[in-house]
């Protein structure tokens, strides 16, 4: 549980600084400049295909031999996945050399703004490339559970990319600084990691003689299944840009963006939220311990249920009223904004059902049991990019087009076929779902989606001030009424522990 708390308390300031970025780099960038970059870093984000899944399972790996005490088994686990990302280092180079020759052929870019997409691509791309031997660092310390050192890093290294984009960006700098501040901190947060590593476990040594390609061919075969779902939430959450950036052109690559950033922000709240549950249930699996592992799956699910609804009913409600204050002076188009609100609202239900899920999907990969979550969602982004294409190519439908085409299918699956599936693993049935974890997750953000409703139309709220007084009463009313109608005497106290530990 504390794990969880630093996770999410990380992620709650990832997402603050996150957001005043975006408005940030729209006014000093403008929305073609915004554009390319958004879609160079949803290119680049697509690098995890070439790793399989390998972070997941070196998490996985490193407990199993931590609990049996075999350090010279953690020592080959690290020494495998260095070497094999060294690989993928070189493999990315490639990529990014083809990238800068040709992403003027690719996407819809003004001639204008073409060298300075071919230099950013370059970048960005060397600069991943030199992360990705670096990557093993925070797989090790996730399978220590050292969340802290983890956050330690990557929040360390975001204050400072922050306030080094605020000076340059107002001093006039532009494109290809933003591309150099975010992937060199990139760089120094996996530094720090892997400082960290050296004192968690000082017999940490990486030789070409502990090279395991038998572990090398295990770690992959579990990697893979958990990266079939990886792969799925990235394609729904980057793939838009690309799509959009083929069809229509940089400036509405920029705009979806802005509308999908609440989504993918409150998506890593969430999922940072569920991280710490893979090592307990694989030690609760590993016990034949069926009875706890199912409660905790009940607990972690209400839990994310009671983030996810009045968060997701703030943005369908005053998602017009968030968008005026946050973006309206950077886009200056009042028919934008109106656009942009109907597309968040659409993200926001589809989204939500399937982050409803990610906490039992977390607990299927510490069970080893996640495969077909992994295909449901790689289904997921086949069916939506074939969808968006089609609307895009054939029927020349705008942006509009790409939000219902995202939320059909996930609709389906995450809202149907996926908790079907968890159930059924786990010998749940429908109403006990509904009675642990829906049923108390309801009653208790019930109050909270009322107060949103009446302030709505009440009193919109017109500037930051107005939409924070928002949010602050709403989580407040929240956590309150979850302490009387979410929570058990049990849970009460555990979470009176965890506070005092703090």
């Amino acid at each position: 549980m504390t794990n969880t708390v630093l996770n999410v308390g990380n992620s709650v300031l990832t997402a603050l600084v996150a957001f005043f970025l975006v408005r940030f780099l729209l006014a000093h960038l403008g929305d073609k400049q915004y554009g390319i970059w958004v879609l160079v870093a949803s290119v680049f984000q697509f690098r995890i295909l070439l790793n399989m899944g390998l972070n997941s399972a070196v998490n996985r790996f490193v407990p199993i031999c931590l609990a049996n005490e075999d350090h010279a088994g953690i020592n080959k686990v690290i020494s495998t996945s260095f070497f094999f990302y060294c690989c993928l280092a070189l493999v990315l180079v490639c990529v990014s050399v083809i990238a800068y020759r040709y992403i003027d052929t690719w996407f819809t870019i003004e001639s204008e703004l073409v060298p300075s997409a071919r230099y950013l691509v370059l970048i960005v791309g060397l600069c991943f490339s030199a992360v990705m031997p670096l990557q093993m660092a925070s797989a090790v310390l996730s399978g220590f559970q050292r969340y802290d050192i983890i956050n330690f890093a990557l929040l360390s290294t975001l204050l400072l990319r922050t306030v080094l984009l605020i000076v340059f960006l107002t001093r006039g700098y532009g494109l290809l600084t933003v591309g150099l501040l975010f992937a060199g901190s990139e760089i120094g947060a996996r530094l720090i990691q892997l400082v960290f590593v050296r004192r968690v476990f000082p017999q940490m040594s990486i030789s070409m003689t502990r090279l395991d390609l038998r572990l090398l061919l295990s770690m992959v075969t579990y990697g893979v299944n958990s990266m079939l779902y990886a792969v799925g939430v990235l394609v729904l959450a980057k793939a838009s840009s690309i799509v959009i950036g083929i069809f229509l052109g940089t400036a509405e690559v920029g705009y979806f963006a802005v509308a999908l950033a609440g989504v993918l922000l409150l998506s890593q709240i969430i999922q940072t939220f569920s991280q710490a549950i893979k090592p307990a249930a694989s030690d609760l699996g590993a016990r034949d311990d069926n009875s706890r592992l199912n409660e905790m799956a009940a607990l972690s699910q209400k839990y994310s249920l009671l983030m996810l609804i009045p968060a997701g009913c703030f943005f369908i409600v005053m998602g017009r009223e968030f968008l005026m204050v946050w973006v309206g002076d950077a886009i200056g188009d009042i028919t934008i904004i109106n656009r942009m609100a109907q597309i968040l609202a659409i993200l926001v239900v589809a989204n939500g059902l399937r982050l409803a899920q990610h906490s039992n999907y977390v607990v299927l990969v510490g069970l080893g049991e996640h495969r077909v979550f992994g295909i449901m969602m790689i289904v997921n982004a086949v069916l939506f990019v074939t969808c968006a294409v089609v609307c895009l190519k054939v029927f020349h439908l705008g942006l509009l087009s790409v939000a219902w085409s995202f939320s059909v299918p996930m609709v389906l699956i995450s809202g149907c076929l996926l908790p079907v599936y968890f159930r059924y693993k786990r010998h749940i049935t429908f109403m006990d779902n509904i009675r642990q974890s829906w049923y108390p997750a309801l009653r208790g953000a019930c109050p909270a989606v009322v107060l949103i409703l009446v302030w709505k139309y009440v009193a919109p709220p017109a500037s930051w001030p107005q939409l924070i007084a928002v949010v602050a009463c709403a989580a407040a009313m929240t956590m309150a009424s979850s302490w009387i109608w979410s929570l058990s005497e049990i849970e009460r106290i555990r979470f009176i522990r965890i506070v005092a530990q703090l």
